[in-house]
């Protein structure tokens, strides 16, 4: 009966959504590849070797299953990995860290029956692993009737999602009942689900696998970074990633203008988390009396430098902190639920970030309680706290021991999540 009313409120929308569709594959970023949201994959009917099926939604996601994927790959390499991920983006970042370890990369189909069932016709995974929060009836119910067991890895429901999900717990408990095990990244998450309909006996706390995945990223120095980025070489620098919104990156300037009072050579490598976003942070910087260097123009000859750097490159961010003496997360100065602080903080920075933390609220929990990561709400405080750090080379060294032993201590998710993998992979 659930199913069938979801399906008859997609066909009742039908309108809405096929509008939304058509304007992505027309005119957005679907256009590539647009067939395969439809279940027309370039995957071939399986041969001698069974296959799991791995899906996330977009670049977090896709970087919190990267330790996963290539534990997979080694344990189980008569196995076939399929990978999928919902946006470009997260397709880009497969492409670019996964390829070496999967067999097949595709988009994810839309969740309407005729697209989930020809896709999974195709696939015909024993093992559907779904990441985080990437819950869709029809897939897990074809996916059910088909035979096939479902696991949800590195499971989180947000704050946002806590509030909105009582309303539809019918709807929830219909998926999750079918659900055959849940490693669920907190305790609080764990309890979460567990009041959606899950069983209390198919859920264990397994950990966030981006403790793992950070350290990955810890593959360029930040002397490299300095030498590529044509900046001064003792000037202090001040890395800004993940920003989603003019009036973060407003806040952010308005901040720097203040430091560049009291230390005149900051430098500022400030990176939006669109990359189509970033001729309106240029125009904005420029707005300002500030003169950027898109980072794909560097670096300059020898002998040039540059103070303010915009971030127009795919994938380099992880490695890019290792040049900050002091970090900035966006996504939590908007109420836009946060970024990914894992990755400073796994090169030993100090991180700042807004109040708006929900989809990240254990790490900035963690963070905050370590006294490596700084909550602040205006252009003032965000100042007052660099400039402090920047003026106590001794304090950023205690601090950088902390974020380091705050990201090992809590390394062994992936690990774990494997093994419960192991036990509920058909065998």
């Amino acid at each position: 009966m659930i199913r069938a009313l979801y399906n008859l409120g997609l066909v009742l929308s039908a309108p809405l959504w096929m509008t939304y569709v058509a304007q992505r594959v027309l005119l957005g970023n679907w256009r590539e590849r647009w067939h395969e949201r439809f279940g027309f994959i370039p995957v071939p009917p399986p041969s001698s070797k069974p296959r799991i099926w791995i899906h996330c939604v977009s670049v977090g996601e896709t970087l919190a299953a990267q330790p996963v994927v290539k534990l997979l790959r080694q344990q189980l390499p008569h196995y076939e990995l399929v990978f999928s991920t919902t946006t470009p983006t997260g397709q880009q970042t497969a492409q670019s860290t996964l390829r070496d370890n999967v067999d097949y990369l595709i988009y994810s189909p839309l969740d309407v029956p005729f697209a989930v069932r020809r896709t999974l016709a195709r696939i015909q995974p024993q093992l559907l692993v779904l990441f985080e929060t990437e819950l869709w009836l029809n897939l897990i119910a074809e996916q059910k009737r088909r035979g096939g067991r479902i696991m949800i890895m590195n499971g989180r429901i947000s704050d946002r999602t806590a509030r909105r999900a009582p309303k539809l717990r019918a709807l929830y408990a219909h998926m999750l009942r079918q659900v055959d095990f849940i490693c669920a990244q907190s305790p609080t998450d764990a309890a979460r689900f567990i009041a959606l309909g899950a069983s209390p006996a198919r859920i264990e706390v397994c950990g966030n696998t981006k403790f793992d995945q950070a350290l990955s990223a810890v593959n360029r120095s930040a002397e490299e970074w300095r030498h590529i980025l044509s900046l001064p070489k003792n000037a202090p620098v001040i890395v800004v990633g993940s920003t989603r919104a003019p009036e973060e990156e407003q806040l952010i300037i308005n901040a720097y203008q203040q430091i560049l009072r009291a230390l005149p050579d900051t430098c500022l490598v400030i990176a939006p988390r669109h990359l189509e976003r970033v001729g309106e942070l240029e125009q904005l910087l420029q707005a300002h009396s500030l003169h950027p260097y898109r980072r794909s123009a560097l670096p300059l000859p020898e002998g040039q430098h540059t103070q303010v750097v915009i971030v127009d490159t795919f994938g380099e961010l992880a490695s890019l902190y290792s040049v900050a003496d002091v970090a900035v997360v966006g996504g939590a100065f908007a109420p836009l639920g946060g970024q990914n602080l894992f990755q400073p903080l796994a090169h030993g920075k100090p991180v700042f970030f807004g109040p708006h933390t929900h989809n990240f609220r254990d790490i900035a929990h963690l963070a905050k309680a370590a006294g490596v990561g700084f909550e602040v709400q205006t252009a003032e405080q965000l100042a007052e706290g660099i400039l402090r750090l920047l003026h106590d080379p001794k304090l950023r060294e205690q601090i950088a021991q902390r974020a380091t032993e705050l990201v090992q201590k809590h390394q062994g998710a992936a690990q774990r999540c494997v093994q419960r993998l192991l036990q509920w992979l058909p065998h």
